[in-house]
């Protein structure tokens, strides 16, 4: 296990915040320090000895970061850090739009020598990994194509607050469901690699009250006529996450929700439920722990800075996504 350095800064204090918080204690950090200015006191992990809030970010040199605000304040807040030769995690997704900052972020984090990663955790689910070691080892031949989808009601995410007074609700803000489950766009591109071509949808069916989609389908196109085509929506009353693989002598199937792995080749079919292979929690400490470990020039699945670009250029449609770099 790599070691938490001294000096560690959180910049948030929502949900994904306090997990990330949690998981540092729970690694060894001797002292989190946390910036925001909403009134956290006594609340966990706040109350935790080795956590101090402060209303802003320090002068002094901080050697980790993990920046987990609103979306729309990642980038401003990851370029201040950099330059002051942070190494940062920022929470997906990277920004609310491709934009030139993303290329100053790049710029200055290549002059400063800092390392920069965006938290895609899904990367490090076992199952995830265990589909990406079954395609590239030609489990099921050649891979033809690919179904995967995700959806989940949005009022059920955080059933103690009103969903209306969330990010997800604000395009503004960075919300709709197309950068919200941008994780399986990003596990597309690690499991298969990044598309030659696609085409997007974005839809307001207006069952929720909100300025953005809450429906999204991206078709993605890939060399040898390859195509994946992603499902993300904020309306399934059922939490469902799933994705299907069909090659030339198999197929996978893969339940995430579900906790099941089914591989199918000729007659023969497999079939894992372990559940340490869906264990999305332990994929939080897991990444905290690969960032730690890039720090130090260890390889990791960690999406890039760069995969994270990428990531946004693949959610808007071709003609939209580089007009603003």
């Amino acid at each position: 296990m790599t070691a938490v350095p001294e000096s560690v800064l959180v910049v948030g204090s929502g949900s994904i915040a306090r997990r990330h918080i949690r998981n540092l204690l729970a690694l060894g950090a001797s002292r989190v320090d946390v910036v925001t200015r909403r009134n956290v006191a006594g609340e966990d992990p706040f109350s935790d000895s080795r956590v101090h809030v402060l209303p802003e970010t320090p002068d002094t040199h901080v050697a980790v970061a993990v920046v987990a605000t609103a979306t729309d304040t990642h980038l401003a807040t990851a370029r201040g850090l950099v330059a002051a030769g942070t190494h940062v995690l920022i929470e997906k997704p990277l920004a609310a739009a491709v934009t030139p900052d993303l290329q100053l972020l790049a710029d200055e984090a290549e002059a400063r020598g800092t390392v920069v990663r965006v938290a895609y955790n899904m990367r490090l689910l076992p199952v995830i990994e265990r589909v990406k070691a079954l395609v590239a080892d030609g489990a099921i031949g050649r891979p033809l194509f690919a179904r995967i989808e995700v959806g989940q009601w949005l009022p059920d995410w955080r059933p103690e607050r009103d969903y209306r007074e969330s990010y997800s609700v604000s395009a503004e803000r960075g919300g709709g469901v197309a950068l919200d489950l941008s994780h399986e766009v990003d596990y597309m591109m690690f499991l298969f690699g990044r598309p030659e071509n696609w085409t997007v949808h974005h839809a307001k069916t207006g069952l929720l009250d909100l300025d953005c989609e809450d429906v999204f389908e991206g078709i993605y196109l890939y060399p040898m006529g390859f195509t994946c085509s992603v499902h993300l929506d904020y309306l399934e009353r059922t939490p469902r996450r799933r994705m299907r693989v069909v090659g030339s002598t198999g197929e996978i199937e893969c339940d995430i929700v579900g906790r099941r792995l089914t591989v199918r080749r000729g007659s023969a079919t497999e079939i894992s439920e372990s559940p340490e292979m869906f264990d999305m929690s332990a994929t939080y400490p897991a990444e905290l722990e690969a960032f730690l470990g890039a720090v130090h020039g260890e390889p990791t699945n960690l999406a890039t800075l760069d995969d994270g670009r990428e990531v946004l250029r693949l959610l808007a449609d071709p003609g939209e996504a580089d007009c603003d770099v």
